[in-house]
């Protein structure tokens, strides 16, 4: 029986084969490794049997070609059990090698994972060896050893390069992949010739069994698995290529959008998020929850939330990633900063008073509603400026914002924190008290008097202040927040008229009353300009002659609606509304041109009086209207006559007497009217540029009655002389009244006793009976 050593005769091109293929074997445990040590966590178990599976059946396929190259084997024949059995120890070592190493990456696990591997390999040679069918092996226990040896070594060398090395951490280049392969390619070489040159056989020549491969069979099995593997690995790069290009694109895509995008798991747990998301969040966390307590894993999907991370703003919506063995959920950060911060500018400047910042209308209506539904009393207090036309007059745009801005600041701090504090037009405000707060709207009512009651210091004119008000109750008077608000405003011109309190309660008995007040002020705007207006004419007679020298002229109202509408009704809203401007303009200015009509109808001239609101004369306009006024209507102001009120006159003394003085200059007559009403002293009086004084009618209407008013007559007759004016009393209606009078001294009379006021037919009418009558009394 022959005695053959196993390095004696090869076959160099199958022997060049057998290196070629464990060179490329190298190359792809290589290529394998960096990709199992890259590969995501769904796709790396994928990886790792892909990989080994190559590995291993290359290192196999390696084996059988160069023992194919041996030519004293062409004739044997291989049993099928143990060549399998090789097959599935390289495979499986080569597997459990990648495993070890991926799943910790430790040097335990390296150490571990590479004595694996080359155990397994050289397993794969030895177990293929025993393969041989029909013969004897020995083998020298120091090359087995040695090629052991080299095995763990070629597995360590490729996994520190695959798993550990710098080259694992970044992009290899071909060549130095290619320089490793064939580095490997020589060790994993040298370990199969250096176990075979430890191998001496014995043909046994009787030997027969049926479980063999011939040769033959064995080289196309070979070649088909060497081919199978090396089309596998080919696919599977390219395959891999095409996943990391999309990945590649779908990565560039998540980090070129604006939004922060992060896939968690189902417990939360962060899987991926790119950069924009670590820009809104730098400091690192494992849990989606750890940044923000609303992103939790059980926020029911597609929820859209808001969210603030310090300074900003973002919007989050999850979509949950299900099917193809997903379970994830993904979530977008998009930061709205600039749109939230826009957006609440614009509803602020929406439902705010631009000027003093605090809510408007339509704000305090939704907080009033909102209480409504959770069926909480509330009282509205409506507050109102008194004079606001005049003082917008008097102090000009810049001075009533600064006004506006204190009042405002005063009863802000006036208020409880928990009442609001609206402004709902240019001089009113609202203040809605809330549940127990609510029965104290009357006492807050007060409180606002008295501090608006303080002087304001508007650039060194001092202004002091009163108001009215009005309040209405939720739920007794209204259930809604526009009626609540509407009769808070209703019982507010119900305090206009009042004499003894400036606070009225909504009462729904007057409602109807208080209703024909907001309806004058409606109607107001439109009627002079639909023509609604005419003018009567009082007679005001001499007692020295007994006859008219003159007239007062007065405006009446007669509205489709609303019928006779009282100057004590709608004087008052002209004065509050500043349609007073217009309307005491046209007035004037009719008056003016019926007398030039009379005129030049032959009647004898005599003056007329117009009476002039305060707030006509403390307007900066109102000398350059009157020059206008005479100037297109041609009147005389000698025959003219203009009616301040006290009040009037004595306010703001310097601004007053140079303006009165400019009137009497230009020929026109001054008349006090109302006097005795106010609190002039006999220092102002005498400095007034006035001709007349006007006694009012309440003097006289008690004149025989109660002790002393005769006295008080007298002496206010007595003073009129005495400071050189004229004196008119108001309102006389007796024979007895008017004797009295005339025996006191007093120039001229005025009241029904003469004459109720007269339309323009009928003053006519009155001029030519007087005329025909030297007495009248």
């Amino acid at each position: 029986m022959p005695n053959h050593s196993m390095h004696a005769h090869t076959d160099f091109l199958l022997i060049t084969l057998s290196y070629l293929i464990a060179a490329t074997s190298a190359y792809i445990a290589i290529e394998l490794a960096r990709r199992v040590n890259r590969a995501a966590p769904r796709s790396k178990h994928l990886w790792l049997i892909a990989g080994g599976s190559v590995l291993g059946l290359g290192i196999w396929s390696m084996h059988f070609v160069a023992m194919l190259g041996h030519k004293t084997l062409n004739e044997a024949t291989y049993s099928f059990p143990l060549v399998f059995l090789s097959a599935v120890i390289a495979v499986v070592g080569c597997i459990l090698g990648f495993y070890i190493v991926s799943r910790s990456m430790s040097r335990q696990s390296f150490l571990v994972g590479g004595f694996l591997m080359g155990s397994a390999i050289a397993g794969m040679h030895y177990v293929g060896m025993y393969a041989l069918q029909g013969m004897i092996l020995q083998f020298h226990a120091g090359y087995v050893l040695t090629s052991i040896l080299i095995a763990i070594f070629a597995s360590w060398t490729a996994l520190w390069i695959g798993f550990f090395s710098s080259y694992a951490k970044q992009d290899m280049l071909v060549q130095t992949k290619v320089f490793f392969a064939f580095v490997m390619g020589v060790a994993i070489f040298g370990m199969h010739h250096v176990g075979m040159m430890g191998l001496e056989f014995q043909t046994v020549a009787s030997f027969e069994t049926n479980r063999v491969i011939e040769p033959t069979l064995l080289v196309t099995l070979v070649s088909t698995v060497t081919l199978f593997l090396f089309l596998a690995f080919f696919a599977s790069v390219l395959l891999d290529l095409q996943l990391r290009k999309r990945d590649l694109i779908q990565a560039t895509i998540l980090e070129s959008t604006e939004d922060g995008v992060v896939t968690t798991n189902r417990e939360g747990q962060l899987q991926y998020a790119n950069s924009q998301f670590h820009a809104f969040f730098p400091i690192s966390n494992t849990s989606l929850a750890a940044y923000h307590p609303n992103l939790r894993p059980d926020v029911p999907e597609h929820t859209k939330q808001i969210i603030h991370v310090e300074d900003q703003i973002l919007e989050v919506v999850n979509h949950p990633l299900q099917g193809e063995k997903l379970d994830q959920t993904l979530w977008f950060f998009r930061d709205v900063t600039d749109q939230t911060t826009s957006l609440q500018l614009i509803e602020h400047l929406a439902f705010h008073d631009r000027l003093t910042d605090l809510p408007n209308r339509d704000k305090v209506g939704l907080y009033i509603n909102e209480q409504i539904k959770r069926q909480i009393p509330i009282s509205c207090l409506y507050i109102s400026i008194d004079r606001w036309q005049f003082l917008s007059d008097m102090l000009g745009h810049a001075g009533v914002n600064h006004l506006l801005l204190q009042i405002s600041d005063r009863l802000q701090k006036t208020i409880h924190p928990q009442d609001v504090l609206a402004r709902i037009e240019s001089s009113e405000f609202l203040i809605v008290l809330s549940d127990e707060r609510s029965s104290l709207a009357t006492h807050k009512a007060e409180k606002c008097y008295t501090a608006l009651a303080q002087p304001f210091d508007i650039d060194g004119t001092v202004i002091s202040l009163t108001m009215k008000a009005g309040i209405s109750h939720y739920p007794e008077d209204a259930t809604t927040s526009e009626n609540l608000m509407y009769y808070a405003k209703l019982a507010l011109h119900a305090s206009f008229h009042a004499t003894q309190t400036a606070i009225k309660e909504f009462k729904i008995e007057t409602r109807d009353e208080i209703l024909r007040t907001v309806q004058i002020e409606q109607y107001l705007a439109q009627a002079l300009d639909q023509n609604q207006f005419e003018l009567v004419f009082q007679p005001k007679i001499s007692a020295a002659q007994q006859k008219m020298t003159g007239v007062e002229v007065l405006a009446r109202w007669t509205q489709l609606e609303l019928g006779f509408v009282s100057p004590a009704e709608f004087i008052p809203i002209a004065e509050k509304t500043g349609a007073i401007h217009a309307l005491g303009d046209w007035v004037l200015r009719t008056a003016c041109l019926r007398w030039v009509v009379w005129k030049e109808a032959g009647v004898f001239p005599f003056s007329i009086a117009v009476n002039v609101s305060p707030l006509q004369f403390a307007s900066q306009e109102f000398l350059p209207r009157l020059e206008k006024i005479l100037l297109d209507t041609h009147m005389d102001p000698a025959y003219l006559e203009l009616e301040i009120t006290e009040s009037a006159a004595l306010s703001y003394e310097t601004a007053t007497y140079e303006k009165l003085a400019t009137i009497q200059a230009r020929g026109i007559r001054v008349s006090l009217d109302d006097f005795g009403t106010g609190y002039s002293s006999f220092t102002q009086l005498r400095s007034l540029p006035v001709q007349l004084l006007k006694i009012d009618r309440s003097f006289i209407t008690s004149l025989f009655e109660e002790k002393n008013q005769q006295a008080i007559v007298q002496s206010m007759i007595q003073l009129g002389h005495n400071l050189e004016m004229e004196v008119l009393i108001e309102g006389v209606e007796t024979t007895e009244q008017a004797d009295w009078l005339a025996r006191e001294g007093c120039d001229y009379f005025q009241g029904y006793y003469f004459s109720r006021p007269l339309t323009e037919t009928a003053l006519m009418d009155y001029l030519t009976a007087d005329s025909m009558d030297e007495h009248i009394i």
